[in-house]
């Protein structure tokens, strides 16, 4: 179980498949043992592996996250392309995952693109300049957050509060039925829930490690959005109740 701590301190998370394929045992002695971790207050199980106990309470810089779950997070954002048509008024949300939208945007006319996040809008200017889509680009000012990226505060959701938007994709630290949608910051939360209010349709983009994991700043009720799009399917206890309320859960 050492090597299971040393990939936990290194990486703040562990998921059972990587484990598995790195150590070279069964996913059943995988999860014996994150377990026994977990008996002994070492780590958090989470949907698909383990997290450090305190590892929701904080987030690393943007810049440490971006390569964590890359193919997953290139899966999501070209699937959330498929569902962005010509003259959409769309709006991107901060994120790891938002960014794979920006970068596999293509094909697509007539676009107005909004968004707070600098890493999203530095990919949008370069594929727009490279003629991958046409459109508009409109930045949200306000406060810069420099680890994290992305404005913030008043100035940003008073600028919000003026558009009519198609379709929202937003970004998660946690989704899940008991604790709805939640972020690690209050100000980036707050962007965030007026995005979502000012959509007609809402879709949070998430990879797996995402799936019943919770942050400290609950922005959403889990049934808030239209869609979840991840790299994996919904728990199969949940499936009921998306359906009930309308969520669907588009698999990357």
């Amino acid at each position: 179980m050492s090597m299971i701590v040393a990939e936990l301190n290194a990486k703040g998370r562990v998921t059972v498949n990587e484990l598995a394929d790195q150590l070279n045992v069964s996913k059943v002695t995988i999860r014996r043992d994150l377990d026994a971790l977990s008996r002994e207050n070492k780590l958090v199980i989470v949907h698909g592996g383990g997290i450090k106990p305190n590892f929701t309470l904080y987030e690393a810089p943007y810049s440490h996250r971006n390569s964590i779950y890359i193919q997953e997070k290139q899966r999501v954002g070209m699937k959330a392309v498929e569902l962005i048509q010509d003259y959409d008024v769309i709006a991107l949300g901060v994120g790891t995952t938002t960014i794979q939208i920006a970068n596999h945007l293509f094909n697509k006319k007539n676009l107005t693109i909004i968004t707070g996040c600098i890493q999203v809008l530095n990919s949008l200017i370069e594929r727009k300049k490279s003629g991958y889509f046409t459109g508009k680009l409109i930045f949200l000012g306000g406060e810069i957050d420099t680890d994290q990226m992305f404005a913030s505060g008043s100035m940003t959701i008073e600028l919000l509060e003026k558009f009519h938007i198609d379709k929202a994709f937003i970004g998660a630290n946690g989704y899940s039925i008991a604790d709805g949608i939640t972020t690690y910051d209050i100000d980036e939360g707050n962007v965030l829930k007026k995005m979502l209010q000012r959509s007609n349709k809402v879709h949070v983009v998430i990879d797996h490690s995402k799936i019943n994991v919770k942050s400290m700043y609950r922005y959403a009720e889990y049934n808030d959005v239209d869609y979840v799009i991840c790299n994996e399917d919904s728990p199969q206890e949940w499936k009921d109740k998306l359906a009930q309320e309308g969520v669907g859960w588009v698999i990357a």
